[in-house]
């Protein structure tokens, strides 16, 4: 009996794992990020939620735009009971469909040659569709008062689209815009494995996958914006010797730049006028010169982008890229050979 009660308990141990504590934990990021064989994902992450905070300041912005041309509460801003004439007249000419989309315009052009995190395609495209939308209805009024009776109509207002809403349109192309910007921002994830990183991007229909192996790698680069230092997330950047990371940037006035051949000097002109001239075009040479440099790009697609928890992250990178850099791979043959 002792004996038996004895060998119980050791055959219990001797017992296999259930099948099911055996599975992979990470099957579907391994799916998601393509890793090959043996490839073991470390770390993975995404955008911290405030990453892309300019694009919800821009979609409050066109809200707010939009409601400076509703119901009168631009005439609220610019007349009041006691206005005069000028300022009924300076309002009659700005709040109207036309200078609404010159403002807009003006607000696209300006985001675009920002060259900020808000100044890519399809925000502009966004931007520029929220501009002209209104010309929709420009057109429809100008149809319905060229064709009259032939021109069909629904409503008792005449023509096919009712007047324009600048409440309901701001709603719904400023919440659509952070709609846009939460699915955007999912759309980047990045992961850090035993033999490289991965950057995978999915938006809408876009699809980008690229993988970098650590030995490609030649610097890691850690950049903190203000909002970033206060909310605890940062840009991590890989650099790498076929330029990934990298990007030119042309930095001068250009709208200016045939200005020094305004002041080209004649024959008849006297010594004092050719050298004020000369002057002149000194001056706006310089104000006008333009030179590219090479920047670091904080390409989302490319980078770690304003990703929390950034010091593990680096502390990892830099540790494998230790591992697989060449430097290390000699001191272990070295040491190798040492031993035999």
């Amino acid at each position: 009996m002792t004996e038996e009660a004895t060998d119980a308990p050791a055959a219990a141990k001797e017992a296999p794992a259930p099948v099911e504590q055996q599975a992979p934990k990470h099957a579907n990021l391994e799916k998601k990020f393509r890793t090959i064989t043996g490839e073991e994902i470390l770390r993975h992450t995404r955008p911290s939620f405030m990453a892309f905070f300019g694009y919800y300041l821009l979609a409050l912005l066109m809200m707010g735009v939009h409601w400076l041309f509703f119901n009168d509460n631009l005439a609220g801003l610019l007349t009041n009971e006691d206005s005069s004439g000028l300022s009924t007249f300076i309002f009659e000419l700005l709040a109207n469909d036309l200078t609404f989309m010159a403002v807009m315009l003006s607000l696209t052009w300006f985001n675009r040659m920002l060259n900020a995190s808000t100044s890519n395609r399809w925000l502009t495209v966004w931007m520029l569709l929220t501009s002209i939308a209104p010309l929709l209805v420009v057109l429809d009024n100008w149809l319905t008062s060229l064709l009259g009776d032939g021109y069909p109509s629904i409503g008792s207002g005449g023509g096919l689209l009712p007047e324009y809403n600048y409440l309901i349109a701001g709603a719904c192309f400023s919440g659509a815009l952070v709609v846009l910007t939460a699915l955007y921002q999912r759309s980047f994830h990045y992961a850090v494995t035993s033999d490289a990183v991965i950057f995978d991007h999915r938006f809408l229909l876009v699809r980008g996958h690229r993988r970098i192996l650590f030995e490609k790698i030649s610097e890691v680069l850690v950049e903190r914006t203000m909002l970033g230092t206060m909310l605890g997330f940062a840009t991590i950047s890989l650099l790498t010797d076929s330029g990934i990371g990298l990007a030119q940037e042309t930095r001068g006035v250009a709208a200016a730049s045939s200005a020094p051949e305004v002041v080209q000097s004649n024959e008849d002109d006297t010594n004092a006028e050719k050298a004020g001239k000369s002057v002149i075009r000194r001056i706006l040479g310089l104000i006008t010169y333009q030179r590219t440099v090479i920047t670091i790009s904080p390409d989302p697609k490319l980078c770690f982008y304003n990703v929390r928890g950034w010091q593990d992250t680096k502390q990892l990178l830099n540790e494998l890229h230790k591992k697989h850099s060449q430097s290390s791979q000699l001191d272990e043959l070295k040491a190798a050979l040492t031993q035999d």
